[in-house]
């Protein structure tokens, strides 16, 4: 003989399985867009890496053409001067060029550094400067 109750167990039964299903089927278009996010990530990585190999061959092709450079002069000054000179006024001039970028870069970083600093202080000065506008969105 069956009871009222019997009824409300297999209905919950029911009402679990439905709620299970509805659980993936909801989870299966999320999983869909993270697989398409993950692939596009990939292809764009994929890219990225040939890029960087690109540019690390660049790199590598300016640095043998500053050598070739490098080699020319050398022969240049050594067709006026002995090899041990030539090398020395070689050096002398690259060691002045990096002095003279170096110190040009400390002035840019400075000259960035004292901007931002001033434009800091002007939008403090701002700040303190605006009228007591009441209690804010906290209600302080």
């Amino acid at each position: 003989m069956r009871t009222p109750g019997d009824d409300v167990s297999s209905g919950a039964g029911r009402v679990g399985d439905a709620a299970a299903r509805l659980g993936q089927d909801a989870a299966e278009p999320a999983r869909r867009e993270v697989r398409a996010m993950q692939d596009d990530l990939l292809a764009g990585l994929r890219e990225f890496g040939a890029g960087g190999a690109l540019l690390t061959g660049a790199g590598v092709c300016g640095l043998l053409a500053l050598w070739a450079a490098h080699e020319t002069a050398l022969r240049v000054l050594e067709s006026v001067m002995p090899r041990g000179r030539a090398a020395a006024l070689l050096t002398c001039v690259y060691g002045c060029g990096a002095a003279a970028l170096a110190l040009a870069a400390r002035d840019r970083v400075n000259a960035a550094a004292d901007a931002a600093a001033d434009a800091l202080e002007k939008e403090a000065d701002g700040i303190r400067a605006a009228p007591d506008r009441g209690p804010g969105p906290s209600g302080t």
